[in-house]
């Protein structure tokens, strides 16, 4: 375990960016790759048309939509279908579309179908789909930067379809002015891919059209792929919480991370979970957690970052993960905010009560926690008990000893009910065992073992797509992965570092 320990930190300090930060190129995915060819493939753009072949030719060797969630499997099918020009009908029918947070995706598709002359199955008639975003766009609220820019271009592809030039070009003059210098929107390429598709349909041969287009041609990988944005705040503060603690770590990578993130601050005082976007709570409270105990953090930073969460606290004690009066509080932000709190006890005055009533009754109502943000029940146990202010039961909490029982006979735990074994989820699992004060050597021992054989020479371990983004997607980042499987590793020396002194002082009494 020690050997697997300093192979995984020499790899974390060799991939530290010099601004301190840690980042990495997420897997491959269809619905980046689907839609940034749908959007050259429609650019008269020099080099667009080649962009697309490749794209298509990686999207016809084999991709798989993913099958995790009833609407991602069905927004991959479709975006697959559109961006290879096969198959049927565009189907929207599942039920689960009908969820508040899920319905904008079926109204891309649909919009993305009208305007490439596709026939869809469910949802709204064309009429009726219109008026929704048409209303939608009027409305608007306290929206993100980037779910406005493609509620704008969904607007803007319908308002094509039925001929009405005007709002067309009013809604491609909207999203124009939320381009960066760079073609990009956030650089996000789902985002920039809607918008570039807006761009031609309603405002052709324009700059803010073409520089889309030359961004995507310059961001297409070798392979023909376009990947999710990397999160390079979110990754550092998850590096810095699985490595904090160990001397070589402190030493040589902790300074410059500290750093990074301090520089990273928003203006309002909370943190974006990538530079260059508004702060979210989750990022704002993970940032607030590694930076506890961690010195060169000035006191303003800290104050500043805990007076955001304040204000984010809403009439019922809780926080939502954006800054967006839609988006509903989840058990993991609300668990982080609370832990960032505890962390930073000495330096505010907010209640936490109503918060950890709230996660007690979720457990109580769910029989488990969910989490946001990060598919399965490992992730979810591990970051929610933190938060808890009651003593752990003897025997371990209720939580833990839940998440035992999933353990597979190969020592390793799944993401989700009787899945393989993977390394995130095992060290997570490991992580959660400890913060519920479950010890037992039965769960231990075969889940380290699992964790040091499956560790690749480089220090690595191999992963599976476990963040949400957009949600209900999943996307693998191998940062997280490495972060999540180290934190078991440091959770099972810790306790044998434990069980040793215990022995020790019986001997001593002996």
């Amino acid at each position: 375990m020690s050997r697997a320990l300093a192979l995984a930190t020499r790899h974390t300090l060799s991939t530290q960016r010099d601004n301190g930060s840690w980042l990495a190129t997420p897997a491959p995915r269809i619905t980046e790759t689907a839609l940034c060819t749908l959007a050259l493939a429609r650019s008269p753009h020099p080099g667009a048309d080649r962009a697309a072949e490749r794209g298509r030719a990686w999207l016809a060797n084999g991709a798989a939509p993913q099958n995790h969630h009833p609407v991602a499997h069905a927004v991959e099918t479709a975006l697959l279908s559109l961006a290879l020009d096969t198959g049927g009908p565009i189907d929207v029918s599942h039920p689960s579309f009908a969820d508040p947070t899920l319905s904008a995706r079926a109204r891309l598709l649909q919009a993305i179908a009208l305007y490439t002359g596709r026939a869809t199955s469910g949802g709204t008639d064309p009429g009726a789909l219109r008026t929704l975003l048409a209303t939608a766009v009027a409305a608007q609220g306290r929206l993100k930067r980037w779910t406005r820019v493609e509620l704008w271009s969904a607007h803007a592809l319908v308002e094509t379809h039925f001929g009405d030039r005007t709002s067309a070009r009013h809604a491609a003059r909207t999203i124009a002015d939320q381009q960066s210098p760079s073609g990009d929107f956030f650089a996000n390429p789902v985002t920039t891919a809607l918008a570039a598709l807006a761009l031609q349909a309603a405002a052709p041969g324009t700059a803010a059209a073409r520089r889309c287009a030359e961004y995507l041609l310059t961001t297409q990988l070798a392979d023909g792929t376009w990947r999710f944005s990397h999160s390079d705040v979110w990754d550092t503060a998850l590096t810095m919480r699985a490595f904090h603690g160990a001397a070589e770590f402190d030493h040589n990578g902790l300074p410059a991370a500290v750093a990074f993130l301090v520089a990273a601050q928003n203006p309002d005082g909370g943190w974006p979970y990538r530079l260059g976007v508004e702060s979210d709570n989750d990022t704002t409270a993970a940032v607030l957690i590694a930076l506890g105990g961690a010195s060169g953090a000035p006191g303003t930073t800290i104050r500043a970052g805990l007076r955001h969460l304040v204000r984010q606290q809403t009439a019922d004690g809780l926080w939502r993960t954006w800054q967006s009066a839609g988006d509903p509080p989840v058990d993991d932000v609300v668990a982080h905010v609370v832990t960032a709190l505890d962390r930073h006890s000495g330096r505010h005055r907010v209640q936490l009560s109503a918060a950890r009533g709230w996660l007690a009754e979720r457990l109580g109502e769910q029989g488990r926690w969910h989490a946001g943000w990060y598919r399965g029940l490992p992730y979810a146990t591990a970051e929610v008990l933190p938060a808890l202010d009651a003593a752990v039961p003897a025997g371990g909490h209720p939580a833990a000893r839940n998440l035992a029982e999933t353990r597979n006979p190969d020592g390793g735990w799944p993401v989700e009910g009787a899945g393989p074994s993977t390394p995130a989820a095992t060290g997570l699992a490991l992580a959660a065992l400890e913060r519920g004060g479950l010890l037992n050597e039965e769960h231990w021992a075969p889940a380290l073992g699992y964790l040091v054989e499956t560790q690749r020479d480089d220090g690595t371990w191999p992963g599976v797509p476990l963040m949400y983004g957009p949600r209900p997607l999943l996307t693998h980042y191998p940062t997280h992965t490495h972060a999540f499987a180290v934190g078991g590793l440091f959770a099972g020396q810790r306790r044998l570092r434990a069980a040793a002194a215990a022995t020790d002082s019986a001997h001593e009494e002996g």
